[in-house]
């Protein structure tokens, strides 16, 4: 695990000895500490366990976990950038707080590592992005730009592009949604504004563990979000609408990236929500789209689309799952590429995926088909466990025959009377699993590679706890 919350031992020690706190609370889907059922792992899927996998890497940090270390007032582009350079993080997640207000974003900023852009507020922070830029090929420009960064996070903030001039975007707004749209809803150029081509977010392929979390992303040039990283989360962000819906224009979701996690979206009047171009163990699950899913070109098959709403409007010329299509040069999607459980509706009869027994698979052009015409064995695909657990410094073993040396630790410590080849749990002190280590041979666990920060943590085994201090 790379990312820990640094913390001086000195005052740790002062904190908990003078709290009860409780480590924690309701999880949702892309926290630390979630975990998965695998009793309901089905043997005639050995994939499923690789969907767990997906996502920022031991969660997206808790948001009370990570330092706010500056605070920027509206600005431009070149106020933002210098914010972000001049961030000391010291190797760590650190919080630009964004205050209230209007910023224009009219250069590319580049991200950097360990930089987290945090909105104030969702409706009242806004980034309006003017950058202007033509087409070159399949090219575009990006407004942010995540590239070879890792743990970058883009939190409750609103972003929307604004043109040289007001253009009217058609869509199921203003045209009947019984029919099909053509050119004026899925064309580029709209008002013969040929430098729209710009994306909101682009996150590069050696990008990995950022996340874009509970923001809002308006009326975007080209794509709004286009992913090539790998192990990123995205979840509860409203995608609404882009200008240049027409070939190459794209208005893509874009996935083309591996294990990334999306969740609890809401997408809709893009062209698609696309998984293309080698994408590999990504998971969708329990968003809301008015678009469709798309396996667009070549994607590398093993990706999950599990308990989501889907809906294709009326004025598109195809249905909630689509392809890209062999004559326009398209790669066939991939192999496994598992649908289950949607509330599937709209164009070309796209409810008959529709169930919560069959299980479909997106493995050949056009349209999806049954793969088996019964639920996996444990009626999930992501056996994902949200309850609440609390751990606290009460629960804390004062009276065991466990022991635990020494204590303070360096890297590795013994213990006595724990079964070897049994699972220990790590937890941050602010209840974050850093880690689940198997007890060695000679009853001995070694986390020098996991805890790289001093201070104190919590060992959980057999629903006991244990303090335990690094030094």
């Amino acid at each position: 695990m790379k990312i820990k919350k640094s913390i001086k031992y000195i005052t740790i020690f002062l904190f908990v000895v003078s709290n009860v706190i409780t480590l924690t609370a309701q999880l949702n889907i892309g926290d630390p500490g979630v975990t998965f059922d695998n009793t309901k792992n089905d043997p005639k899927y050995p994939f499923m366990q690789e969907w767990q996998k997906s996502g920022v890497e031991g969660g997206v940090p808790l948001r009370n976990s990570i330092p706010i270390k500056k605070e920027l007032n509206p600005t431009n582009s070149d106020g933002l950038q210098n914010a972000i350079d001049n961030l000391n993080t010291n190797g760590e997640p650190s919080v630009i707080l964004l205050k209230n207000g209007t910023y224009t974003i009219d250069k590319t900023i580049q991200l950097k590592s360990n930089v987290v852009l945090r909105g104030e507020s969702r409706e009242n922070v806004k980034l309006n992005v003017t950058i202007r830029y033509q087409r070159q090929r399949f090219e575009h420009k990006g407004a942010l730009v995540l590239d070879d960064v890792e743990y970058v996070g883009i939190e409750n903030l609103t972003m929307e592009y604004i043109p040289e001039k007001a253009i009217t975007i058609y869509d199921d707004r203003n045209v009947d949604r019984n029919k099909w749209c053509g050119d004026r809803c899925f064309g580029n150029d709209p008002d013969g504004i040929k430098n729209m081509y710009v994306s909101f977010v682009m996150i590069e392929k050696k990008s990995e563990n950022c996340w874009i979390d509970s923001c809002t992303l308006k009326n975007s040039g080209s794509n709004p979000i286009n992913i090539n990283g790998n192990h990123n989360t995205f979840r509860n962000n409203f995608v609404d609408a882009a200008y240049n819906k027409g070939g190459g224009g794209a208005a893509y979701y874009a996935i083309n990236g591996d294990y990334n996690l999306i969740v609890n979206e809401r997408v809709r009047r893009i062209r698609h929500f696309a998984i293309q171009v080698g994408a590999k163990y990504n998971v969708v699950y329990d968003c809301d789209f008015e678009v469709d899913i798309n396996f667009h070109n070549g994607d590398d098959g093993f990706n999950l689309i599990e308990n989501n709403k889907i809906k294709s409007e009326q004025w598109r010329s195809w249905g909630a799952f689509a392809s890209g299509g062999s004559q326009f040069g398209h790669k066939s999607p991939g192999k496994n590429n598992i649908i289950f459980n949607n509330e599937v509706s709209g164009k070309n009869n796209s409810e008959r995926f529709s169930s919560v027994t069959k299980v479909f698979v997106f493995d050949q052009y056009s349209n999806p088909r049954e793969l088996s015409p019964n639920p996996p064995s444990g009626g999930t695909f992501y056996p994902v466990v949200l309850d609440v657990t609390t751990l606290s410094t009460e629960d804390l073993v004062k009276d065991t025959t466990v022991k635990i040396y020494p204590n303070p630790f360096t890297a590795e410590f013994t213990v006595k009377n724990m079964e070897e080849n049994s699972v220990v749990q790590v937890f941050s002190i602010n209840g974050r699993l850093i880690v689940e280590k198997k007890i060695e041979e000679g009853n001995k666990i070694d986390l020098g590679n996991e805890l790289r920060s001093r201070g104190i943590y919590f060992l959980r085994y057999n629903s006991q706890t244990f303090k335990i201090v690094k030094e």
